[in-house]
């Protein structure tokens, strides 16, 4: 068989031309090249976030079985209320989650659908502060370090603000610095010119505004944060410093920054005012807080200098290496006087004080606070250590995650109580509505949530921290518990229950009486999912 030689005067395939030509340009294109290394860094970020999918634990009194709770009234269309319900005023957070439950319904996926969102934006936002501060690579780096930090990856899939409130900080520190950047850039290109002078416009109508505009959008993604989580304005100071050559030029600036960030707390006390309480978004935060003093604080809890010096050889923790390689970075910055880490380390010291001691007074100190710091340790780190071997931290940083992440997969129940209790969700979601029924306490809890149309009672739970041992022990038990009988007519769903340490203290009464009713009860099975059961409990 012989090959027919190409025909020389034939022309070429003008689209195929034009595609070659066009891949060409882009491989050449340095903007096209990072625009798709940040976009594999994201897809990197959600893929690992995938693999270590949380989910809702839902053990009795916990935030996230009270966030779902907020969100379900809010899809269902009542407005939070009460002092156990202060918390669905947090905008930023719970009401695109109850947005997501309005459209879509509600299971553990569709719960952690917004702060896995938020995550892998902050790996974005990650390399826009970077960008600004420096160059592309240490940009790329700190991005990819945010895309499979240890801590970043447990918390990006549960529903907690921690994986919300840091994506707000950072796009208001990148703000920040585009606002200080066209005072520097003017500044730079005619020095002595009147208008470099502090309280002289920078450059016309044009540039004013647009600086005014940038200090608007970092008010309003502060607003965000506040409304993610409320201590996010204790971050104010890290955003004035990153604006600080914006506001130099002209104190006056801060009003756009105050008025960003006056408005959603404005739509807030807009949206509860056609409810007759306009200010309790802004007021139903003080009276829900519990308070110690410093010195109990400080007996009853481990300093987070402690843990991470104690963890930082534990391969099992999300803090495994963090205190080392933050001591090198921060060495290896004062040692080169890198001007670019004096903001993440600003950022990072003003933090980590916050935590450390504003904690004392209010709250525990989870491992899952250390959000906050993410961002700018990841940029401290790429920017004191660039240089061409630095994106090996990447997969150096990828692997501590590996090791922190599989053993608490292979120990939690994640394909029953999120995988298989989802899917159950699903089910029911498609039948006749009906109260369900599950000798498995976290099973009745979720699903309940999950297909709830009326109003879900929060009942208002107290930090264990703050509480002595009787009251403990009562907090660890359920008031009421279910009384069969209110369920027939409903559903029954039986199939593997796994018993955790979230589950009521006295709920193995509840199983009795429920197994007692269900061998009595005429049931007709109605679907089989994996290995779960639905029956409907004929009245």
């Amino acid at each position: 068989m012989t090959t027919r030689a190409p025909d020389p005067l034939a022309r070429p395939d003008p689209i195929a031309g034009r595609a070659a030509r066009r891949l060409g340009n882009a491989a050449r294109d340095v903007r096209a090249l990072t625009a798709l290394a940040v976009v594999g860094l994201m897809a990197l970020g959600t893929a690992i976030r995938w693999w270590a999918l949380g989910g809702l634990e839902f053990a009795l009194g916990s935030d996230d079985a009270r966030y779902v709770a907020a969100a379900q009234n809010l899809a269902n269309g009542f407005l939070p209320d009460g002092e156990a319900e202060w918390f669905g005023a947090r905008a930023a957070f719970l009401w695109p989650v109850a947005l997501i439950f309005r459209i879509a319904g509600a299971d553990d996926y569709r719960a952690v659908a917004w702060p896995l969102i938020c995550s892998v934006l902050c790996i974005l936002a990650t390399f826009l502060v970077a960008r600004e501060l420096v160059g592309r690579r240490p940009a790329l780096v700190a991005a990819g370090i945010v895309a499979v930090a240890p801590i970043e990856v447990l918390w990006a899939t549960r529903l907690r603000p921690d994986a919300v409130m840091p994506l707000f900080i950072a796009l208001a520190a990148w703000a920040a610095l585009r606002a200080s950047r066209l005072v520097t850039a003017h500044e730079a290109a005619s020095p002595g010119a009147p208008a470099a002078r502090e309280g002289q416009p920078i450059a016309g109508g044009d540039r004013g505004r647009s600086v005014a505009l940038w200090l608007g959008a970092a008010g309003l993604a502060m607003g965000a944060a506040w409304s993610a989580r409320e201590t996010a304005l204790v971050m104010i100071p890290v955003i004035a410093l990153a604006a600080w050559p914006a506001l130099r030029a002209g104190w006056v600036r801060a009003w756009a920054f105050l008025a960003g960030l006056a408005v959603i707390p404005v739509v807030l006390v807009v949206v509860f005012a056609f409810d007759g309480r306009p200010l309790w978004p802004l007021t139903a935060t003080a009276g829900a807080g519990s308070f110690r003093s410093p010195a109990d604080g400080w007996a009853a809890t481990t300093a987070y200098i402690a843990r991470m010096v104690q963890e930082a050889v534990d391969p099992r923790s999300p803090l495994f290496l963090a205190l080392p390689l933050l001591l090198v970075a921060g060495a290896v910055a004062i040692t080169r006087r890198t001007r670019g880490a004096i903001l993440p380390a600003a950022w990072l010291g003003w933090g980590f004080l916050y935590l450390e001691v504003g904690t004392l007074l209010s709250v525990d100190k989870p491992v899952r606070f250390l959000t906050l710091l993410t961002v700018p340790a990841a940029l401290l780190i790429a920017i004191a250590l660039d240089g061409r071997l630095s994106p090996l931290i990447i997969p150096a940083v990828a692997v501590a995650t590996v090791l922190c992440v599989q053993p608490r997969i292979n120990a939690g129940n994640r394909i029953t109580n999120v995988v298989l209790a989802s899917a159950v969700a699903g089910t029911l979601r498609d039948l006749p509505p009906g109260p369900v029924l599950a000798t498995d306490y976290t099973w009745w809890a979720k699903l309940n949530a999950y297909l709830a149309r009326d109003r879900l009672a929060i009942r208002r739970d107290i930090d264990p921290a703050f509480l002595d041992d009787a009251a403990r022990a009562r907090a660890r038990q359920l008031d009421p518990l279910p009384e069969p009988a209110d369920y027939r007519g409903g559903y029954v769903v039986t199939g593997p229950v796994r018993r955790t340490a979230g589950w009521p203290s006295n709920w193995g009464a509840a199983e009795r009486a429920i197994a007692r009713a269900v061998a009595t009860a005429d049931l007709q099975p109605v679907a089989r999912v994996g290995r779960a059961t639905i029956w409907r409990w004929v009245p």
